[in-house]
């Protein structure tokens, strides 16, 4: 230090502190190159596949055809798969809002991608020519992206030919007027295609065997899961208890042995009026629970029916219990 109190090494001091940050903060930066590579590797780790929007369109020749399984199509199970599957995104009701897609009332049958309160890509408007039909209908739940290339619908689509049957049929049922049901001439051309295929390659399995007759069966019918079903899928549109009310479809108390389609205070529509002959049997309440459509063509009566025979041997036997005078039932 100097006379006048200055450190005469004061400038020398901090040049050399410089010289050493340049010098450490240098080593640093080669320590990292070497330590972490900043090239980009000769491989991606991850790929991302951003989601196709612009699949081919389907094919309708290799898309099976809902025609002939509507007929037979088991309503509930529709409402159960929509319910689980498209009510986060659609109302069902009618006047119901629009959410993140539109309103589904009276889808089936209404003009093709059109209706208030939503707007609509302009890739399902390209699309939008007449109304929704069983065809088109079909096509397009099985495959949105493929039906219309560029839709903002991300859903993937439904692959079992008889659940879209199912959907299909539940969403017929929600309108004021529900889409006529295809004729038998619509189901034999529909049926056709799928036919000749098999006949010409060759292949294809066996028919199915001819399932038992019902009335093997009521010897050993459960009247408990009969009552169950009953409960399950029929009790939220008839009443079941002796005198009581008229609900969306007649009282059941008695039916077994009583007159078809006759209860007073019920107004049955014209389809099931013409099928009124004589009294309701084993056989012919079978039939109806099997396949009301099929039983009578129009009937306002969107139930799906009970396809199992066992099933349908348990739930007469049921009904047949819940009356003051029980019929024999065949094998009884």
């Amino acid at each position: 230090m100097s006379e006048t109190g200055k450190d005469g090494l004061l400038m020398n001091k901090i040049m050399a502190g410089f010289l050493t940050a340049g010098i450490v903060l240098w080593g640093a930066n080669r320590i990292a190159s070497v330590v972490i590579h900043t090239e980009a590797p000769e491989k991606t780790a991850i790929t991302i596949i951003a989601m196709q929007t612009a699949a081919a369109p389907v094919a309708a020749a290799g898309l099976a055809s809902i025609i002939p399984l509507i007929g037979g199509a088991d309503v509930a199970k529709g409402e159960a798969f929509v319910q689980q599957q498209c009510s986060s995104c659609h109302t069902l009701n009618q006047g119901g809002a629009a959410g993140v897609g539109p309103n589904l009332y009276n889808v089936v049958g209404g003009p093709m991608f059109a209706g208030a309160g939503f707007a609509y890509s302009a890739a399902v408007k390209a699309k939008a020519k007449g109304n929704w039909n069983y065809d088109n209908m079909n096509a397009w739940l099985a495959d949105p992206a493929g039906f219309a290339p560029g839709t903002e619908m991300s859903y993937p689509g439904i692959k079992n030919t008889q659940t879209r049957a199912d959907v299909v049929a539940y969403l017929r049922a929600q309108a004021a007027s529900p889409l006529a049901l295809p004729t038998p001439a619509e189901v034999k051309a529909a049926s056709a295609a799928p036919a000749a295929t098999t006949a010409s390659t060759g292949g294809g399995a066996p028919a199915p065997a001819a399932p038992p007759s019902i009335d093997t069966m009521f010897k050993t019918a459960d009247l408990a899961k009969g009552q169950s079903i009953v409960n399950e899928q029929c009790s939220s549109c008839h009443s079941i208890g002796k005198g009581g009310a008229i609900l969306v479809g007649p009282n059941l108390y008695g039916i077994v042995g009583s007159k078809m389609f006759v209860t007073p205070g019920f107004t049955y529509s014209g389809a099931v009026a013409a099928k009124a002959n004589g009294v309701w049997n084993a056989d012919n309440l079978s039939d109806w629970l099997e396949n009301p459509q099929g039983f009578a063509p129009g009937t306002a009566m969107s139930y799906g029916g009970l396809k199992n025979t066992q099933t349908r041997a348990d739930v007469i036997a049921y009904l047949n219990k819940n009356s003051d005078k029980p019929t024999k039932l065949p094998g009884t």
